[in-house]
This record gives structure tokens, sequence and C-alpha cells, in this order.
């Protein structure tokens, strides 16, 4: 079964939520093209502020208790590569 739809005068297509999984407000999907197809999937859901700021936090007092902050421990800037996953 096909469903056709219509561009708006802006280029913008709207689809019908019978065309989406899980429809619903505040829904996030991926659009991505895929062989010269429209593909259209369920995004996950962004993690809240709180939560990526209670794990960062965490791991800062982790790295206290170890003793690998302050003067004559690692340098901050290392300490924050290493809470984003920047330092190989």
């Amino acid at each position: 079964m096909s469903t056709f739809i219509e561009a708006d005068d802006t280029g913008t297509l709207h689809l019908p939520p019978s065309l989406l999984p899980h429809p619903g407000p505040g829904r996030r999907y991926r659009v991505a093209v895929e062989g010269g197809q429209v593909i259209v999937d369920e995004a996950a859901a962004p993690q809240p502020e709180a939560a990526t700021r209670e794990a960062w936090m965490k791991e800062l007092e982790g790295r206290r208790a170890r003793g690998a902050t302050g003067r004559t421990g690692t340098p901050l800037q290392e300490i924050l590569d290493d809470a984003r996953g920047e330092r190989s």
C-alpha cells in the first residue's frame, strides 16, 4: 500500500501519524536517505541534561577520591578531556 503526500510551498513534507513509528507529541525521528529512498525511524530520546551532569559529577568525584585532582594531581584540562572521552 502506498500513501501519497505533497510538499508545501516551502518544500516541507507533512507525514500523517499513521506513517510514523510510535507517533505522538515530542517524539524524535531520524530521517536518512539510503539508495534513493527516504527512511524514517524513531530516534533515541536525548538524555536529560540533569542525568548527564550527574554522570559527569560522579566521574569527577571518583577522580577526587583517587587523588587525581588538585595541584599535585592531574591537570584540569586532562580531567575534562577524559570526562568527555576526548583523550586517547
